[in-house]
C-alpha cells in the first residue's frame, strides 16, 4: 500500500510538473490554485473523519506544508528542497536521495502510528471503565444510615436531599456533647389512662396552666438516635425553633430517653415499641406517645420553624396537622411512594395531651406491631406507624365529629400543604419561600431502603428510567408502570367522602373538598385541589399576596365600612354569586355578617352546605341553588329590596354573564348599592359572558360615574402593568398594598392585558362609604 501510494503521488507530481513547466506564468497560477483548492477539499473531508474517530482509531493526522503543491507537501516534508517554483520538481534527484532510506522511514512511521494507536485505545478504555464504575455506584450505592426522623414520604425520592437552612445558617446552636445527661421528664398531672376517650373539659384546662389560655402546652419535642450524631446543620435547624419561640421549652430525646419514657409512662405499649424492628418505626411511635402524654409540638430535627408557634396555634386547638399531598389516581400516588391518595404528614404536628386521635393511632400500632401489611418493607412502615395509620385515625375522628359521635372539644385542624408540607424542590408548585410556610422540612436524611419499595430494579429498568428522565416524562412513565407492580396495593377510595382543609383566615374555619379525580367537572376539581394546596382561592400573582392583602381582606374592609354606619344593626349583607366551596361566604359569615351564596354546581353545593353546618354558621349563610333566577339579572335588585340592602357583592368568573351585569346596573345606581364589589375576570370569561370588551369598558365607566372611584386589581394584568398608585389626593383602601390602581382612563389597558386562563381580581369601593 505504501509503494502504491508513493508511486501514485510521484506520477501525479510528474504530470503536474509537466503541465506547469509548459504553461505561461498566468496559467501556472491558475493551475496551482485549482489544484490547491481541490486538495484542500479532499483534505477537509479527511480531517473531519480523523477528528470523529480519534479516540477509537488513534490515527495520526498528516500535516501539510504551506507554500508547496499538495502532492509534494503530502509526500514528505524533507523533499521541499527538491522543489523550485520556476523549474518545477526534480523527481530524479529526489528518487536518488530517498531510495536508500524511504523504506526504513515508512516502516518507522508504521511503528510510531501503532504505538500511538495503542496509547489512545488504552486511554479510551480507561475512560469507559471509569464511566461504567460511576454508573454502577450511582445505581447500586448503599442506602444512607438509618436516621431517627419521620417516616413520612416525600415525592421525587428526595429524602437524601442536602439543603441548608433558608436564613440564619451561620448561627449554629451548640451541639450537646456526648455523655451529657438527658433532660428529665417533668412530672405532670396527666395520667396514662389511654384506653378511654372520655375526658372532661375542666380536667383538660387544669393540665395546661403552664400555657396560659391555650390547650396546647408550650413544649417542642425533638428526637434523634444520639446527641453525638448531631451535625452542625442539625443544630442550626433546631436553633430556629428556639429563636422563633423564645417562650417555649425545647426538649431533646435520644434512643435511650425514648425507651425510658415509653417504659415509664406507657408500660402497656412498651412490648410493642421494643418489638418494632426499624428505628424509624420506634421514632414514629414515640412522637405520638410523647404528645399524647405531655402535649406540645413534635418536630423532626431536619425541620425549620419559619413563624412563631403562638401565631398559628389558637386557644381552643387540640390537634393541628398538615396535608402532605393529594393525587388524581391510585397509580399516581403509588408511583410517588404514598400510601393514601390524600395523605397527612407526621414530621411535625401539635396537640393537647390526651387527644383521642393519638390514642387511636397508638392502639393501631400496638395491635399491628408485627403485622405484615404488604410485601414492600417501606410501605409496611408507612402503614404500621407512619402517615397511613395517622391519616386513617384523623379521618375517622373527623367523620365522628361531623356525625356528632365525638366530643367537639377534641377538634382537629388539617392545614393546607403550604403550611407544613412544602418540599425543597417546590413539588406541586408550592415553594418553601412562600410567606405562608410555617414549618419547612429540609430532608437531612432518609430512612427508606432503596430496594424496599418493589425490590431491586433490573438493569433495563434503570435504563428505562434514565431514558424517560431525558425525555422529561418520568412521572407519567412511573404512573404507567405502577399498576403493573406486583406489590401494588392502595385502599379503596370513597368518591362521596369529604376531606377537611383549614382555610387561611382569621378566625379560621374548615372547608370540605372532594378527593381530586373523583369528579368529572374540571373546574370543581381545580378549585378543591388549590384549596388543599394553599387554603385560599387561586389568584395567580408573581408574588403571593400576604394576609391582609387578599381579595377576601379587601371585601371585609368594605363590609366593615358599611357595618360601622349601620347603627344598632352592625351586620352587613354580603352576596356571593358563584360561591364555589364557600371560602368567601364562610369567611364573611365568620365575621358575623349575613351571607347569601348563589351556587348551582351540585358537588360544590353539597360540600359548601356541609362546611357551613360543620362550622356552625347555618344562621349566617343562606345557599341559593336556583341558577335561572340569578341569570335574569334583576335578581340582585329584588334581593336587595327583600333584605333591605346589599353591602358587598362578589361575582366569580363562573357567575359572570351579560344579563347579570346588565341587571346589576340598576342595583349599583340605586340607594341600596353595595359599598364594595369584587369581579373576577379573564379573557375567556369575557368572551363567554356575551359581553364585548367595549361593553365592559362602558360598564366600568358607568360604575365610575355611579361613585365607584376607588378601584384596584391584582393578578397577571397588574403584574404586567405595575401601576401601584395614582396621582390623587384621595385616601385609598389599596394604599401600602400589593394592588394596582385603576382610573377611568386606564380600564382599556387593564382589559387588554388580561390573561386568557388566570383570573384578575378587580375590587370597586364606593366613595359614599364611611372612611377607613
Amino acid at each position: 500500500r505504501q509503494r502504491s501510494r508513493r508511486a501514485s503521488l510521484v506520477a501525479h507530481a510528474s504530470r503536474f510538473t509537466r503541465r506547469v513547466n509548459t504553461a505561461t506564468a498566468r496559467d501556472r497560477r491558475v493551475l496551482s490554485s485549482r489544484f490547491v483548492r481541490s486538495r484542500r477539499r479532499r483534505r477537509s473531508r479527511y480531517s473531519v473523519c480523523l477528528g470523529v474517530g480519534w479516540f477509537a482509531s488513534g490515527t495520526p493526522r498528516v500535516k501539510m506544508r504551506r507554500g508547496l503543491p499538495p502532492a509534494v507537501a503530502g509526500f514528505g516534508t524533507t523533499r521541499a528542497k527538491y522543489y523550485d517554483g520556476d523549474s518545477g520538481y526534480d523527481l530524479e534527484r529526489a528518487a536518488e536521495d530517498d531510495d536508500a532510506y524511504k523504506y526504513d522511514k515508512a516502516r518507522g512511521r508504521r511503528r510510531r502510528a501503532t504505538r500511538e494507536w495503542v496509547r489512545l485505545r488504552t486511554r479510551s478504555t480507561y475512560i469507559k471503565i471509569a464511566c461504567v464504575l460511576v454508573v454502577l455506584y450511582l445505581v447500586f450505592r448503599p442506602a444512607p444510615p438509618d436516621t431517627f426522623t419521620s417516616s413520612s414520604t416525600a415525592a421525587l425520592d428526595a429524602e437524601e436531599l442536602q439543603l441548608g437552612p433558608r436564613t440564619g445558617g451561620d448561627r449554629l446552636a451548640e451541639v450537646p456533647r456526648a455523655g451529657v445527661s438527658s433532660p428529665r421528664i417533668l412530672p405532670t398531672t396527666v395520667t396514662s389512662q389511654v384506653k378511654t376517650q372520655k375526658h372532661e373539659n375542666d380536667d383538660m384546662l387544669a393540665r395546661n396552666t403552664s400555657s396560659g389560655s391555650k390547650l396546647v402546652p408550650r413544649l417542642v419535642h425533638q428526637t434523634y438516635k444520639s446527641r453525638s450524631a448531631l451535625t452542625e446543620r442539625d443544630a442550626a435547624l433546631m436553633k430556629t425553633w428556639s429563636d422563633m419561640n423564645p417562650g417555649w421549652e425545647m426538649r431533646f430525646y435520644d434512643d435511650e430517653d425514648c425507651k425510658r419514657f415509653v417504659n415509664e409512662h406507657f408500660p402497656e405499649y412498651y412490648q410493642a415499641y421494643a418489638s418494632l424492628e426499624k428505628k424509624v418505626e420506634q421514632s414514629d411511635f414515640f412522637r405520638y406517645l410523647v404528645v399524647l402524654k405531655l402535649g406540645g409540638v413534635y418536630a423532626d430535627i431536619d425541620t425549620e420553624c419559619r413563624q412563631p408557634l403562638d401565631d398559628f396555634i389558637h386557644a381552643k386547638d387540640t390537634l393541628i396537622v398538615g396535608w402532605e399531598n393529594e393525587f388524581f389516581t391510585d397509580s399516581q400516588a403509588y408511583s410517588r411512594h404514598f400510601v393514601r391518595r390524600r395523605q397527612v404528614l407526621n414530621w411535625a404536628f401539635a396537640g393537647a395531651p390526651g387527644h383521642p386521635v393519638l390514642i387511636a393511632v397508638a392502639n393501631h400500632i400496638n395491635a399491628g406491631a408485627q403485622k405484615i401489611f404488604t410485601k414492600s418493607t417501606n410501605r409496611n412502615t408507612l402503614e404500621r406507624t407512619g402517615p397511613g395509620a395517622f391519616t386513617d385515625a384523623l379521618m375517622d375522628h373527623f367523620q365522628k365529629l361531623r356525625e356528632g359521635e365525638a366530643n367537639t372539644f377534641w377538634n382537629v385542624r388539617m392545614l393546607p400543604k403550604v403550611n407544613f408540607g412544602t418540599h425543597p424542590l417546590g413539588e406541586e408548585g408550592v415553594s418553601q419561600d412562600h410567606p405562608d410556610v410555617v414549618i419547612a422540612h429540609r430532608y437531612s436524611g432518609g430512612w427508606k431502603d432503596k430496594s424496599g419499595w418493589n425490590g431491586k430494579r433490573k438493569w433495563y429498568e434503570h435504563m428505562a428510567i434514565l431514558f424517560h428522565s431525558l425525555k422529561s416524562d418520568l412521572p407519567e412513565y412511573r404512573e404507567k408502570i405502577a399498576s403493573r407492580d406486583e406489590h401494588f396495593q392502595m385502599p379503596t377510595v370513597d368518591s362521596e367522602k369529604m376531606y377537611p382543609v383549614n382555610a387561611l383566615w382569621k378566625p379560621s374555619f374548615d372547608l370540605l373538598t372532594p378527593l381530586v379525580g373523583t369528579l368529572e367537572d374540571e373546574v370543581t376539581t381545580a378549585e378543591g385541589y388549590w384549596l388543599t394546596l394553599y387554603g385560599r382561592p387561586k389568584l395567580a400573582t408573581l408574588s403571593p399576596l400576604r394576609a391582609g392583602e387578599t381579595p377576601a381582606d379587601m371585601l371585609l374592609v368594605g363590609l366593615n365600612r358599611r357595618a360601622a354606619t349601620g347603627g344598632a344593626n352592625n351586620k352587613a349583607i354580603f352576596v356571593d354569586v358563584g360561591a364555589g366551596f364557600g371560602y368567601y361566604a364562610i369567611a364573611m359569615a365568620s365575621q358575623a355578617h349575613d351571607v347569601y351564596a348563589y351556587e348551582w354546581q351540585d358537588a360544590m353545593v353539597k360540600n359548601m352546605q356541609a362546611a357551613v353546618d360543620y362550622n356552625g354558621l347555618g344562621k349566617n349563610v343562606q345557599i341559593m341553588t336556583e341558577h335561572s333566577s340569578i341569570e335574569r339579572g334583576d335578581e340582585l335588585t329584588a334581593l336587595a329590596e327583600r333584605v333591605g340592602k346589599v353591602d358587598g357583592l362578589r361575582i366569580s368568573g363562573r357567575g359572570i354573564n351579560g344579563a347579570l351585569l346588565d341587571g346589576a346596573k340598576s342595583l349599583l345606581s340605586s340607594p341600596l348599592h353595595p359599598g364594595v364589589v369584587l369581579l373576577e375576570l379573564n379573557a375567556k370569561v369575557l368572551a363567554s359572558s356575551g359581553y364585548s370588551t367595549k361593553q365592559f369598558i362602558e360598564l366600568f365607566e358607568f360604575m365610575w360615574n355611579a361613585g365607584y372611584t376607588d378601584i384596584g386589581h391584582a393578578g397577571p394584568s397588574c403584574d404586567g402593568r405595575g401601576v401601584r398608585s395614582l396621582k390623587s389626593q384621595q385616601q385609598s383602601a389599596f394604599d401600602s398594598k400589593a394592588w394596582c390602581r385603576i382610573d377611568v382612563s386606564s380600564i382599556g389597558r387593564v382589559v387588554s392585558a388580561m390573561d386568557d386562563n388566570e383570573l384578575e381580581a378587580i375590587v370597586f369601593f364606593h366613595n359614599g362609604a364611611a372612611s377607613i
